[in-house]
């Protein structure tokens, strides 16, 4: 028999059920996509602040806040009729949405001080090194095993995210803090997103974000204030990229990120998000007309094509 044959002999219930399970996987594989895209222009932002990196943190973070609080309330009006009362399965998570959020604190204040000590390059680079934490940290605390070929398309996208950045690479000894704040960056992401992977599997992306929001802003108002930092910006243009860093990168980016979790693994999405440089570079072409070197050629087809076998490898 033919498997088209097969197929057309399939009752229709397991039809629609094949269909039903592949809708969300379809989507959340929709959702990492444009949360990559929209994440990618964090650093150009963060590069563009007129405050210190803690204080452009906390307000990425904080102005995001009041579109959480409708997101959330629209997510319950949603939720109402079917799901009453499930909205606040929080409070049996409270300490978990809180760590996430401190967590995520570090890490973006890690980041942010990193693109300020180092070459953007080699914060872009070392910042997202986290797949290989995620691995590790999923296999240790929840005995969660990957097959031969996603370690292989693993390596190889990191293989290919060092080629791409090659060009811009900087080994200079000066640069060995910012390089350390970036796989410091690195592991407190991986951490937040495993977090994240296991609290999806109970509670609505609105209600994660908006309470590790909460938390992540109080740690870096903390960091911030502490560190006396300038807390105004000086004009209207540096309050649009502080609203444009908590809009486009934090609420819609961060968002999407959250909400995919739902259908793709945390080991997965961090290898995917590797793709960060490239979109980068192909934004600094079409934008800025800055010109693709060979080695971002190269290096971007192989993150993408290790990409793929990756979601191949996951089924």
């Amino acid at each position: 028999m033919d498997p088209a044959s097969a197929v057309r002999q399939l009752p229709s219930g397991a039809m629609r059920q094949a269909g039903g399970e592949r809708a969300p996987a379809q989507r959340a594989a929709l959702q990492l996509v444009l949360a990559i895209i929209t994440i990618a222009s964090t650093a150009v932002l963060f590069r563009l602040s007129e405050l210190p990196p803690s204080a452009t943190a906390f307000y990425r973070t904080i102005l995001a806040l009041p579109i959480l609080v409708l997101w959330l309330g629209l997510e319950r009006r949603r939720q109402a009729r079917a799901t009453a009362g499930e909205i606040f399965a929080w409070r049996r998570d409270g300490l978990v949405l809180a760590v996430g959020g401190l967590v995520f604190a570090v890490n973006i204040a890690c980041y942010a001080w990193a693109i300020h000590f180092t070459a953007i390059a080699n914060a872009s680079l070392l910042s997202n090194v986290s797949p290989i934490f995620v691995t590790l940290g999923s296999y240790l605390l929840f005995g969660e095993r990957v097959g031969r070929r996603f370690l292989a398309a693993l390596g190889a996208a990191i293989v290919g995210a060092v080629i791409l950045t090659a060009d811009k690479l900087s080994l200079a000894g000066n640069h060995l803090l910012g390089d350390v704040l970036g796989v410091l960056s690195a592991a407190f992401f991986a951490a937040y997103l495993v977090i994240v992977g296991r609290l999806r599997q109970r509670l609505s992306s609105g209600v994660i974000m908006l309470w590790t929001g909460v938390f992540t802003a109080l740690a870096l108002g903390a960091m911030s204030f502490g560190a006396g930092e300038r807390l105004v910006p000086a004009t209207a243009w540096g309050w649009a990229v502080l609203f444009a860093l908590a809009f486009v990168t934090y609420a819609l980016g961060q968002g999407l990120l959250t909400s995919a979790l739902a259908g793709v693994s945390a080991t997965f999405s961090s290898l995917a998000l590797l793709s960060l440089p490239v979109n980068a570079a192909l934004l600094g072409w079409l934008l800025l007309g800055e010109p693709l070197t060979l080695n971002q050629v190269v290096g971007g087809a192989i993150v993408l094509a290790s990409i793929f076998m990756a979601r191949r490898a996951r089924g």
